[in-house]
C-alpha cells in the first residue's frame, strides 16, 4: 500500500485510513471484534467532531485540522490491539503518542500545510491525556478540544450500549471486575466534589460508570455538553448503578450537573480524561 500522500480530499483519507483498519483487523484472527468496535467509532467521532466545529464556525485550516485529527485520533489502535491484545494503555503503550508516530512513519500528513500537520499531530498525541499542557497553544487546544469532546461523546455512546448488553467484553470495560455491589469510594468522592475521575482509580464497572459520568466536569465546550445531556446516553449508563447510598448520592449530583450544564452551556471546570 503506497503510504505518501500528496494533497488528499477528507474522502481519501477516509478510504485510506478504512482500508488500513481493514487490513490490520484480517490480521486478528482470534477477535476481529475489538478493531471494528474501533473502526465504527472512528467515523463517529469524526461526524460529532464535525457538528461541534460548525457550532464553533471555525475558519477553514481549524476545520480542516479538527477533521483529520478526529479521523486519526484512534489510528494506533489497531497496532496496539494485534501487538498486545488490549486497549490499556497503562499496560501496552501510549496509543496517541503512538498515533503521532504513525501519522510520521506512514506519510498521511505530507501533502497538508505545515500549521495542519502541526496541529493534527499534536492533538492525535494529546487527545488521550489526563490533562493538557498549560503552554499550549490556543489552536492547538481548540483542535485537541473539539476531538477530546468528539471522542468522550462517542466513548459513552458505546459503553451505554455495552453494558447495557447481557455478555460484556472485558476489552471494551478495560478488565475491570464486573462485580455489582462493589465501587471505589475515591471516584464516588470524585463525583461529589466535582472532580474527574482518572481511569487509575477504576476497579470495578459501577467505577466505570461513575467516571464517564464525570465527564462532564471536562468537556470544552457548549455544544458538547448540550449532546451529552440531550442524547441521554449518560442517564442510562448511571441508571444501571445499583441503589446503594453512596452510588445514588453520586448518580444525582452528576445528573444535576449534566442537566444543569447541558441547558445553560456554562464553561467545562476539571481537567480532561483520556
Amino acid at each position: 500500500m503506497n503510504t505518501a500522500s500528496a494533497f488528499l480530499t477528507m474522502e481519501e483519507h477516509e478510504a485510506w485510513f478504512r482500508a488500513y483498519a481493514l487490513r490490520l483487523r484480517a490480521q486478528a484472527h482470534d477477535a476481529p471484534g475489538p478493531m471494528t468496535l474501533k473502526l465504527e467509532h472512528t467515523f463517529a467521532v469524526l461526524a460529532r467532531a464535525r457538528r461541534i466545529a460548525s457550532a464553533e464556525d471555525l475558519p477553514e485550516h481549524l476545520l480542516r485540522a479538527a477533521e483529520l485529527a478526529a479521523l486519526y485520533h484512534d489510528v494506533a489502535r489497531f497496532e496496539q490491539y494485534l501487538r498486545w491484545h488490549t486497549f490499556r494503555d497503562s499496560v501496552s503503550v501510549n496509543h496517541g503518542l503512538l498515533g503521532a508516530q504513525l501519522l510520521k512513519r506512514l506519510r498521511r500528513l505530507e501533502g497538508e500545510e505545515k500549521n495542519t500537520r502541526v496541529l493534527v499531530r499534536a492533538a492525535v498525541a494529546l487527545h488521550n491525556r489526563y490533562a493538557l499542557p498549560p503552554s499550549l497553544p490556543d489552536e492547538a487546544r481548540l483542535v485537541t478540544g473539539i476531538v477530546r469532546d468528539a471522542d468522550k461523546l462517542d466513548i459513552l455512546r458505546v459503553m451505554e450500549q455495552h453494558l447495557s448488553g447481557t455478555e460484556r467484553d472485558a476489552t471494551v470495560v478495560l478488565h475491570v471486575a464486573d462485580e455489582p455491589d462493589r465501587f471505589s469510594p475515591e471516584v464516588v468522592e470524585a463525583a461529589l466534589t466535582g472532580r474527574l475521575a482518572s481511569y487509575g482509580q477504576l476497579r470495578y464497572v459501577n467505577d466505570f460508570r461513575i467516571l464517564l459520568g464525570t465527564w462532564i466536569h471536562d468537556l470544552s465546550f457548549a455544544s458538547s455538553r448540550r449532546m451529552m445531556a440531550e442524547e441521554g446516553y449518560i442517564r442510562r449508563i448511571l441508571d444501571g448503578l445499583p441503589d446503594l447510598p453512596p452510588l445514588r448520592r453520586a448518580r444525582h449530583a452528576l445528573l444535576e450537573k449534566i442537566e444543569a450544564d447541558g441547558a445553560s452551556g456554562q464553561p467545562a471546570r476539571g481537567q480532561v480524561s483520556g
